[in-house]
Order: C-alpha cells, then structure tokens, then sequence
C-alpha cells in the first residue's frame, strides 16, 4: 500500500467519529522513541477518517507533516473506518461503544444488499472459516444464509477478532444498544446502571424501561431479574409492590449473612469444646458487648431478654432468616 505525506495543518478535523481533546501523553512516547507505527488515513478532500489521537501527538512533538494512506470509498465505507478505529480502543461496555456498534452493523447490511463484491466477500470469508473448521455451520446451512444473517454474524466475528471479545459478547452489546430506551441510555452514561443491570432492564418495553429505573439503585442483578420477569407477566407497578426493597436492605442482608457464617462458627467451635484464650479472648470480649448494644437498638429489643426466651432454639429454625 501507498503512502503519501500530507501537511498536519492541511488534514481536516470534521469527522465526528474523531477522539479529539483526549490524553496522547504516552502515545507521543512512542512516537518519539520507534516513530510513527500506522499512517493518518484520510479521504479525498482530505478529511481524517482515523488517527485523530496520532494526529494530535504528531502536532504537539512539532511535526508538520505525516505519512496517510488516501482512500475512495464512499460515504458509508469511510464511516465504517472511522467506527473501525475506535472499536479496538474502547471498552465495549461504553454506551457510545455499543452505538458504533450498531451503526457498523446498521453500514454492513446496506452495503451486502447495495454492494453484490461486499456481499460475496462476506461469504467467501464465511466460507473460509467453515473450511478451516472455525465454524460448526456446514457449507448446505451456509449457503442458505439470509443476508442479515450472513452479515450479523460475520460483523461479530470481525469485531471479536479486532477487540478480543467473544462473538456473544459483541451481540450483546449491539442488542443493549438497540433495545434500550433514551432513559436507560442516559442513566448508563451517568454510571447508575451496571452492563448487567441494563441486560435484564431492555427485557422491557421503553416505557416500563423508564418507570423502573428509579427502583434499580441497591438491588442485586438477581433480584432485578425477579422483578423484571414479575413486571413483564404482571406490569411495573404490581411488581415494584411485590417486590418492595426496605431501606438499606443491601446492609441488612450482608450483615444477616455474616452472622451466619458467625454462628455456624461458632456452633463448630463449641461443639468441639474450644473455648477463645488470649488476644482472640480479650478482643471478642471488648467486641461483643458493642455488637449486643447496636443490635438492640437496631432491632429494638433487649437482647437479655431475647436470649433468655429463646436460648433452647437452634439455628435450625432458619427460615426467619431468610
């Protein structure tokens, strides 16, 4: 491939796929020391499609002038470069990650149906990888293919490759991006909703998306799945009854099942008549009158009293625990 050199000040910066105002610090490193890896590339108006962040640390270490590659392609296939580029660098977790994402596979399906080579290459590597025994479909199953198909999972393919992440993973990504609603999109973007949480919340409609988001903060992904299968049989509103979240109930449960495995403990302990000695016996005492205190007022009750009615219960009784 041909390189040609282009003066930095003549590249034009319009591209909104561009990573401009971003930290190259570490990358002018090491263009200082092994230079310049990958050329700019641009198009014929000399419009940067990639290496916006290379283009920034080539300016701020002085040059004036780069190596880029120059394609013809049309308005579709450039974008797809400048998706391209940003795919391998950012975690596909990110909202706007799994927006390229869509978009690039949005380019791929109209350039196999308007594109007869793009199509044909796309089958061809298909083609290539059930030959080398990388792909369980058989070449029958293959060539019956529907075009969405065909192009959806072999774009997943590519980008696995490119990112490191499994095909799954990629399809996932694409399907948050497309199913989630604009306030689901914008909780994610302000850190409230976890990858995990947002799987379970696009299980529901845009409109029911936006009414339980309020209700998302403190639970566990299991339980928004509970509640996200109870308000898609019943409706959101049932559901949030149902599944009412006390305050600070995430403390409760991690202090409830600490005392579990406390008691289990100790129940071992005094089953095999070991009794604390030294430093373990002066530091529970000066603990356990601090943990009896709290626990009284959190559970409002006088634990001599409680311990005095119920010391011939067992923890088999467990189920007021649970």
């Amino acid at each position: 491939m041909s390189y040609e050199t282009l003066d930095l000040d003549s590249i034009k910066m319009e591209n909104p796929y561009l990573r401009i105002g971003t930290d190259v610090s570490t990358l002018e490193k090491s263009i200082g020391t092994v230079g310049l890896i990958a050329p700019l590339i641009v198009n014929q108006d000399n419009i940067l499609l990639a290496g916006a962040r290379r283009w920034q640390a080539l300016k701020n270490l002085g040059h004036t002038s780069a190596p880029v590659i120059r394609v013809d392609k049309d308005s579709l296939q450039q974008e797809l470069i400048s998706i391209d580029e940003n795919l391998v660098r950012k975690s596909l977790s990110n909202p706007e990650m799994e927006a390229h994402l869509l978009r690039a596979k949005e380019i791929y399906l109209n350039l196999a149906h308007e594109d007869s080579d793009f199509k044909d290459t796309l089958m061809k590597k298909r083609q290539s990888r059930i030959d080398a025994g990388e792909d369980n479909t058989s070449e029958d199953q293959s060539t019956e293919l529907g075009v969405e198909e065909l192009v959806v999972s072999e774009f997943a393919k590519e980008v696995s490759e490119k990112s490191g992440l499994s095909s799954s993973q990629v399809l996932k990504a694409m399907e948050r991006e497309e199913k989630s609603s604009d306030e689901l999109r914008q909780a994610r973007n302000e850190g409230q909703v976890s990858v995990s949480q947002a799987n379970e919340v696009i299980r529901l409609e845009h409109a029911d998306q936006a009414k339980i988001l309020p209700h998302i903060e403190g639970r566990t992904v299991s339980e928004l799945r509970k509640l996200v299968k109870k308000a898609k049989t019943d409706g959101v509103e049932e559901a949030l009854l149902s599944h009412e979240q006390l305050p600070h109930a995430r403390e409760f449960r991690d202090m409830i099942k600490f005392f579990k495995k406390t008691l289990k403990i100790s129940q071992t302990l005094e089953l095999e008549g070991i009794v604390a000695e030294g430093k373990f016996k002066s530091d529970l005492e000066k603990i356990w009158p601090e943990i009896v205190k709290n626990m009284d007022s959190i559970i409002e009750t006088d634990s001599s009293h409680y311990l005095g009615s119920h010391s011939e219960h067992s923890f088999e009784q467990e189920s007021s625990f649970n």
